[in-house]
């Protein structure tokens, strides 16, 4: 790991570096100024696509308990907030829901609508045959049941007044998504650290650990992103994989593409986009093999899909090493079946039910009875606040089933981002334990 000393010494150049530029756009700007006195003055760096943060839209301290060092957060209410996809265009709003929405009941999304849960464009809408239209502002109020994460400090690698390095532990999502919104590293940040307003300038899948950048404000956010867009970021991870790999480097410029869009799930094929991954093993058990990784490109899924390409899926990868990608696990893209009918299969296997116990069949009757059209739904008052909402939520499907005790290989993957680099900085980690030989 890099010295204080050097992190400093990098520090100091970037800010040097940034001071000089920015008194010759100041200068720039001065002499523009002169010559139209009417120009109105504006901030210098001003993120024309700022949004809103999700987060500030969260409770804060919400209560948890840990077990086994394992932290489950209270279930609590918040709104969701989104705009129409271009994939929902002309299309009943209740069946997007229930489509792309896969942690709810088959049911869950009509009824919502019928009891004035769903807003659209600041209205409360209960007319479950609408259709989406482009631009329309989607809200729903929703009781949040988060997954449960393991119980880790998040590492402050280096800090200045633009960027946040950190080391990420295993199981937080980077950002607000699915069943997770407290339970990220940018939730935890602001939770513990009382950091907000932090800029994601690379992710990590959800149990991966490693190196994670952010910026602290746009200039930061649009110097940082040209350069990883110009191909400027050296990227190292080294991962565990099943099997012996090879002694010789090996090369995977397989395209990637989506399989499973709502999930996320990618998968090789050829209408999908260029990437590269180099693998060097650095030693085997005769069972597993740690193998260094560097890539060119950042796919999602970039390095899970090389190695299970490759043959060396990475060990206990709920999502690639699996039967259900072929009976040698996706091993150059052999899948002995069509993307949708493999896409389906790989849709089935990580449905709800990884998470809970048989459905409670008095809730799934309950539910078909209130979406049935013959059911009238009195609408909830419209403006009802998140503290006036019951802690027990009737068509709530996570306080209708008993959760399952999630497996250890859900918190933790095999893969470590080890040492993000350019020509002007480097930041890094130790290895894990796990890749470290015995």
């Amino acid at each position: 790991m890099e010295t204080p000393s050097d992190s400093s010494k990098i520090i100091e150049e970037q800010k040097a570096e940034k001071s000089e530029e920015t008194s010759s756009k100041a200068e720039k700007r001065k002499t523009a100024e002169k010559s139209d006195s009417s120009l109105v003055k504006k901030k210098k760096y001003e993120d024309p696509n700022k949004k809103v943060d999700p987060l500030n839209e969260l409770p804060m301290k919400v209560p948890f308990k840990i077990i086994d060092g394992i932290r489950h957060l209270s279930p609590y209410w918040s709104c969701y907030r989104t705009r129409t996809k271009g994939r929902w265009i002309g299309r009943k709003m209740v069946e997007v829901f229930a489509g792309e929405f896969l942690s709810t009941n088959k049911y869950y999304a009509k009824v919502a609508c019928k009891m004035g849960r769903i807003y659209v464009n600041g209205e409360q809408m209960t007319d479950v045959d609408y259709v989406m239209k482009n631009g329309d502002r989607v809200e729903h109020w929703v009781h949040r049941h988060e997954h449960p994460v393991r119980d880790l400090p998040i590492r402050i690698i280096s800090e200045t007044d633009d960027l946040l390095v950190i080391e990420k532990p295993p199981s937080l999502p980077v950002h607000t998504c699915g069943q997770y919104a407290i339970h990220t590293v940018l939730g935890q940040l602001r939770e513990n650290e009382e950091k907000t307003g932090l800029r994601v300038l690379h992710r990590l899948d959800r149990a991966t650990s490693g190196v994670l950048l952010f910026a602290k404000n746009y200039e930061t956010d649009l110097e940082f992103k040209t350069t990883l867009k110009q191909g400027e970021w050296s990227k190292e991870y080294v991962c565990k994989v099943d099997g012996v790999f090879p002694d010789e480097e090996q090369v995977c410029e397989q395209p990637i593409g989506p399989l499973v869009i709502s999930m996320g799930i990618q998968c090789v094929r050829p209408d999908g986009k260029e990437a590269k991954s180099t693998f060097r093993k650095l030693w085997s058990d005769g069972t597993h093999s740690v193998v260094q990784v560097h890539i060119e490109t950042g796919r999602t899924h970039q390095i899970r899909v090389h190695s299970q390409f490759l043959g060396y899926p990475i060990v206990g990868d709920q999502l690639y090493n699996s039967t259900v990608w072929g009976p040698t696990k996706g091993k150059n893209a052999e899948y002995q079946k069509g993307y949708d009918d493999l896409c389906e299969d790989v849709r089935n296997t990580h449905k709800s039910e990884n998470w809970h116990e048989k459905p409670n069949p008095e809730f799934e009757r309950r539910m078909e009875n209130l979406a049935s059209d013959s059911t009238d739904v009195t609408p909830e008052s419209p403006g009802i606040s998140s503290q006036e909402r019951p802690e027990f939520d009737e068509i709530c499907q996570k306080c209708n089933v008993e959760s399952k005790k999630v497996p250890d290989s859900h918190f933790q993957l095999f893969l470590h981002c080890l040492k993000y680099e350019t020509p002007k900085w480097c930041y890094k980690t130790d290895l894990p334990e796990w890749a470290v030989q015995k």
